[in-house]
Order: C-alpha cells, then sequence, then structure tokens
C-alpha cells in the first residue's frame, strides 16, 4: 500500500473516531446533563422506555449505521429530510462565501505586498485590517440595513434554490456571501502580504529577475506559488471559524440552512435534530481538513502525507 493510501486510510478512521466521540459527548449531554423533559421523552420514544443510558446509545448508533437519525419530534419529520432540505442553503454559503474570501483575501494581500509603503498599500491595509476586526453578526446587520434603506428588491433575505431561479439565488446569496467572507478576507490579507513580502526577499526570487524573467511570471511562477503555502494551514484553520458564523449568517438573512436548523432545534430541546446537525458539521470540517492537507503536499514538495 502506498504511503498516500495509508495517509488517507488512517485519516478516514480518524474522522470516524472523531464522529463516534462527537456523538457521545452530545448524546451524554442530554441524557445525562443539564434535565430535559422533551429531551428524555425523544429518547424513551426512539431509543427504548426505560433502557439504560449505554443501551440508548449503542441503539442511535445501530440506527446510524443504517442511515437512520431519527425523528424530529418538533417538525414531524425524519431527520434525515430536516437535513437534506437545509444542506443547498448551507453549501451555497459556505462554497460561494469562501470563494470570495479566498479571492479577495489573496488578491489584496499581493496588491498591497507589491505596493509596499505606497498609498495602495496603506489604503488596503487599512480596509483589511478593519474587515478582521469586525464582528460577522455586525457585518450582517450594516449589510442589511443599508440594503433594506436603498430598496434594491433583487437582493433580499431568504434562499431560493439554485435550480429554481439563478438569478433570484444569486441575488439571495450575496449579502450572506460578504457578511460570511468579510473577517476571513481580512484575516488572509494581512497574511498573504506577509508571505509575499518574505518570498520577494528570497536569493531565488532576485536570481529570476536576474536572468531577465518577466516580472509577471516571476510573480506567478516563483512568488505566488511559494507564498501560498503557509495560507493553505490557515483555510484549514479559517474554514472552522467560517462554518460556525454560517450559523450567524442563516439566522439573520432566514437562509434555512443548517445554522437554523441547529438554533430551533436547540432551543426546542429537539435533541435528534441537534445530533443529526453536529454530525453533519463535524463531517464537513473533517473532509475540508483533509482536503487542505491534500492541497498543502500538492504544492509544496517538502510535505510528505504518510
Amino acid at each position: 500500500m502506498t504511503g498516500f493510501a495509508l495517509f488517507l486510510l488512517r485519516r478516514l478512521l480518524g474522522i470516524v473516531v472523531l464522529i463516534w466521540a462527537v456523538t457521545v459527548a452530545a448524546f451524554a449531554l442530554f441524557r445525562l446533563g443539564v434535565p430535559s423533559q422533551f429531551a428524555d421523552r425523544q429518547i424513551n420514544v426512539q431509543l427504548g422506555v426505560g433502557e439504560p443510558a449505554s443501551w440508548q446509545y449503542a441503539h442511535y448508533v445501530l440506527r446510524l449505521l443504517h442511515g437512520d437519525f431519527g425523528q424530529s419530534l418538533t417538525v414531524g419529520l425524519p431527520v434525515s429530510t430536516v437535513l437534506w432540505r437545509a444542506l443547498p442553503p448551507t453549501l451555497s454559503l459556505l462554497i460561494g462565501g469562501m470563494l470570495l474570501w479566498l479571492t479577495v483575501g489573496v488578491l489584496a494581500g499581493t496588491v498591497s505586498a507589491l505596493r509596499a509603503r505606497s498609498a495602495a498599500d496603506r489604503i488596503v491595509t487599512g480596509a483589511m485590517l478593519t474587515a478582521a476586526i469586525l464582528p460577522t453578526f455586525l457585518v450582517a446587520l450594516l449589510l442589511l440595513g443599508v440594503f433594506a434603506y436603498t430598496g434594491f428588491l433583487w437582493i433580499q433575505p431568504g434562499y431560493v434554490p439554485l435550480t429554481q431561479n439563478p438569478g433570484a439565488w444569486l441575488g439571495r446569496m450575496i449579502l450572506p456571501w460578504i457578511a460570511l467572507a468579510t473577517t476571513q478576507a481580512g484575516l488572509t490579507a494581512r497574511l498573504t502580504r506577509a508571505s509575499v513580502l518574505e518570498v520577494l526577499g528570497e536569493d531565488y526570487i532576485r536570481t529570476a529577475q536576474a536572468k531577465g524573467l518577466s516580472r509577471r511570471r516571476v510573480i506567478w511562477v516563483h512568488v505566488l506559488r511559494s507564498a501560498l503555502v503557509p495560507l493553505i494551514h490557515s483555510v484549514s484553520v479559517g474554514f472552522s471559524t467560517l462554518l460556525g458564523s454560517t450559523v450567524i449568517i442563516d439566522q439573520a438573512f432566514t437562509l434555512g440552512g443548517v445554522g437554523q436548523a441547529f438554533l430551533l432545534a436547540a432551543q426546542a430541546d429537539d435533541l435528534m435534530v441537534v445530533m443529526g446537525t453536529v454530525l453533519i458539521t463535524v463531517i464537513i470540517i473533517s473532509l475540508a481538513s483533509l482536503i487542505a492537507d491534500i492541497c498543502q503536499a500538492v504544492v509544496d514538495p517538502r510535505v510528505r502525507l504518510r
């Protein structure tokens, strides 16, 4: 078996163990933690009345292995149905927000580094520093207030499926994408600026310039490839923060995603929905971290996946 296959097998087994640990912690919180008559009733109805907590947990895990997340008592639907309906808004928010975050962050940081100590550098640095310290909920409220005041009807809260109306989908997602990406874009821009400046001072960059290579080629081929290596790890960490922010954005713009489903379920002590949303979140974060590690190995030949 190759080194990459062993690495992938170990990471996937680690994800399985992490999911198991999360189910134990979440189940124990509801079953043995803060008393809740509604949560206890769900456990008794769906996992066995009067059974020991260990047997009820084993019953829950066996159902999970068969793809059964349980039944939501607040909406009267299977949890799998609730999650299936909530995933499209969340994935739309995450993918679009992440693309905007990385595009703006890397471009702004690169421009700032290439024009260090200029007026453009000071303007970009100030804007990105402001973006980095703004809380996500405040950005969301500011955006809602500005566009509600201007009355731009194409951009509204709520979610419209992409397959139903692409134009309306784009209009409903622009503000959430901006609110989600703002803080992370500011942090990425600062990290990109520092990384690009460090690479520009390397001897091999001066050698490439002395050989007569065009400035564009030096930047794209030599500078950016080396400068982006430390960014990949930060993307993995930032993605977890980004996913946490989706709960705020989801609620603020009434997208009906996983974050909003989690908040509503937590307020109603809907145990099965809470467990389902937590599991989906852990899986998404774990897979994103795995992809980031693979990308880092592809970009940086010094990294070996073992």
